[in-house]
């Protein structure tokens, strides 16, 4: 997209520091976008009259917590574009505290609010800052088990040329264990440890909730058909209000205990039930399907 079809595409990307902004923007430069970083909020709506004749794809604003805690004047540059008619989003990218501290220590750079203290400290003085920006955000990624290329590849599934098309939600299914730690960007999280688990059942423990014979285990019980229908109704009903307000992308989070057996099973089988029923785009990780350790 260019010219006057995607002038008034603009996406601001902030986020805590470490959780991958310039990783994010960089992605976003390959897909055609023209991308500033740290660019002070107030100076938005001059951009916009700058860049308001120029051919791009979309146009994306980096700002970290040095730029976006000012006093409310992003508050008042977001209103001011979008009062302008600007196709304005908020792409709020976080990260696990511990993923966090990790990262500055293998890449041994300085964290903008490090006067705080210490990393720890800073963090969680940059959580509160950021704390209204987040409260705006209705697109939130957590990067907390990404890489380098599994989020520029996530970025481009969002936001790439393809992705036009402002009417398209994105449900993406997330499977996980409790016992690693619950993913911080589900809009949606559902518990099925009340279901039987196949890790008790010696020929089912070895495989997952992608097997069939797995799948059927989980599913076919009273319980878990009866909680499989009542989840999909509740989807039915919140999705297409998700969708009236401008979300891009819906998060929906499925919980047992380990991640392996139940809440792969019925995160597959929701993503099937929502794309028979014709929803733009479905997508499912596995967030600890895989892990060698097979846990309950």
């Amino acid at each position: 997209m260019s010219g006057a079809a995607g002038r008034d595409r603009w996406l601001v990307v902030t986020g805590i520091s470490g959780s991958g902004r310039t990783t994010a923007l960089h992605a976003l430069e390959d897909l055609g976008w023209y991308c500033i970083d740290n660019l002070p909020p107030s100076l938005l709506p001059h951009l916009h009259d700058t860049l308001r004749a120029s051919p791009y794809h979309g146009v994306a604003i980096g700002l970290d917590v040095r730029t976006a805690d000012t006093h409310g004047s992003f508050e008042q540059a977001f209103d001011d574009l979008r009062a302008r008619g600007v196709d304005l989003t908020l792409l709020y990218l976080d990260c696990s505290d511990e993923v966090l501290v990790r990262r500055f220590g293998e890449t041994r750079r300085r964290h903008p609010l490090l006067a705080a203290g210490s990393i720890p400290a800073a963090i969680a003085a940059e959580r509160r800052q950021m704390m209204t920006m987040r409260e705006r955000t209705t697109l939130v990624v957590d990067t907390s088990a990404l890489n380098i290329h599994q989020l520029k590849a996530h970025i481009a599934d969002l936001f790439g040329t393809a992705q036009t098309d402002r009417t398209q939600l994105r449900v993406n299914l997330v499977s996980f264990g409790f016992k690693h730690g619950s993913p911080r960007d589900a809009d949606w999280m559902f518990d099925v440890r009340g279901l039987l688990n196949p890790h008790f059942v010696p020929e089912l423990r070895p495989r997952s909730g992608s097997d069939a014979d797995v799948a059927s285990y989980v599913l076919e019980s009273d319980d878990g058909a009866a909680l499989l229908s009542q989840l999909l109704a509740t989807l039915r009903l919140v999705l297409p209000l998700h969708r009236r307000e401008g979300r891009v992308l819906v998060t929906v989070a499925i919980g047992c205990t380990g991640g392996r057996h139940r809440s792969v099973a019925i995160a597959e089988a929701l993503a099937a039930a929502l794309s028979a029923d014709g929803e733009d785009l479905v997508s499912v990780q596995h967030r600890d399907r895989d892990r060698l350790r097979v846990s309950v």
